[in-house]
């Protein structure tokens, strides 16, 4: 993470503020989130046989994130190169490295084992066939999936029938609908159209809130407003927070009340797993 005053513009050389180094990973910081939050997480991904793969799993360990279906390989960790601005906007690119290597073989259609699996959160940083298989294998076992679809992708419309939960942020909403989203207004014609292939859709919308739709209705969540060190890692608060909390109660709007709390809470710090709280922290941030 390079902090600038403000984000380079194509061809320009600017001077940096400071640099940080931070574990992340988007299943990685969603898995960190949901055992902050107390759920009995699993993370399944691969790590590169390094010194940032080392980083990456004693965080997850030191979160209490089961890793045993972890697996390595060595060609390299994936890495993600941030630019954070003043206001705490962020860009980034992802090199996938040995995300590349992850498959379905990682898991098995052990019936006993999937008895205990209450929510399958998949990402889009891995290849998009073992994204299906495995969705396409949850459906199988009757075990509902969330897809967070990020990075910004269009994805088949064969994924639809097994998308449970759709939680997406503004772009990415945009690559799945090809329409722009620029106000709330916006966000509930694009979650109406999302709504129609799944059940459960939830656009984030920074400074704006939580926009989401199933069969109960529409329903906008307002943001908290607080001061932001960097958003970098939110998104994936509120993925890894909703997950724990719709495990535990099965409610939509309870758990996007929740997420969007620890995602208020993310912003105040830097980093994306560093930002992130246990529920008997929020009063350390004023969100109790």
């Amino acid at each position: 993470m390079v902090y600038v005053d403000q984000l380079p513009a194509v061809g320009a050389t600017i001077m940096g503020q400071r640099y940080e180094e931070h574990p992340g990973g988007k299943g990685a910081n969603q898995a960190v989130a949901a055992s902050l939050w107390g759920a009995q997480t699993q993370f399944v991904g691969c790590l590169g046989e390094d010194e940032a793969g080392t980083i990456l799993r004693k965080a997850m360990l030191n979160a209490g994130v089961n890793l045993d279906l972890l697996k390595t390989h060595p060609v390299g960790s994936g890495l993600a190169l941030d630019f954070v601005d003043q206001s705490g906007h962020y860009q980034a690119v992802v090199i996938s490295r040995a995300n590349e290597y992850v498959t379905s073989d990682f898991l098995k259609p052990d019936p006993a084992f999937w008895k205990e699996i209450g929510l399958v959160v998949q990402q889009l940083e891995i290849p998009f066939e073992t994204v299906d298989a495995v969705g396409r294998m949850a459906l199988d076992f009757d075990v509902p999936v969330l897809l967070n679809a990020a990075p910004a992708a269009d994805i088949p419309r064969s994924w639809w029938k097994w998308i449970n939960m759709l939680v997406v942020n503004e772009v990415e909403s945009a690559a799945l609908t090809g329409l722009q989203v620029q106000n709330t207004q916006d966000a509930e014609i694009v979650a109406q159209q999302l709504h129609k292939h799944c059940p459960n859709v939830l656009i984030t919308l920074g400074e704006r809130g939580v926009l989401m739709i199933n069969s109960e209705g529409v329903d906008h969540l307002q943001a908290y407003h607080v001061p932001v060190i960097s958003t970098l890692g939110a998104g994936d608060a509120f993925v890894g927070v909703f997950a724990a909390e719709w495990v535990r109660h099965q409610d939509l709007r309870q758990a996007a009340e929740q997420a969007n709390r620890a995602a208020a809470a993310s912003v105040q710090r830097s980093g994306a797993q560093v930002s992130y709280v246990r529920p008997e922290e929020f009063q350390n941030w004023g969100l109790a």
